[in-house]
């Protein structure tokens, strides 16, 4: 809470895209925060970040374009 960025390293597959945005964001909603929260994961290729939007927002319940959104270049899937 003391920083506007953080940068999380970790081994392939431990959780740094899908599950750590999940905690981060579970944590500011249970503070009333939730509202005003941005997440960003960068993603090296256009297949990984529709992937992992799409897997988070099945995780999350929700549907792609709402709370869990990708942008690459100018192609926008996201709320408003």
């Amino acid at each position: 809470e003391k920083c506007q960025v953080v940068v999380v390293c970790g081994e392939t597959g431990c959780g740094k895209t899908t599950q750590i945005p999940q905690f981060i964001l579970d944590s500011l909603t249970r503070a009333g925060r939730g509202g005003n929260a941005s997440l960003v994961c960068t993603q090296p290729r256009r297949i990984s970040a529709t992937s992992v939007a799409q897997r988070v927002a099945d995780e999350r319940s929700e549907t792609l374009g709402g709370v869990v959104g990708y942008q690459i270049r100018m192609e926008s899937v996201r709320s408003h």
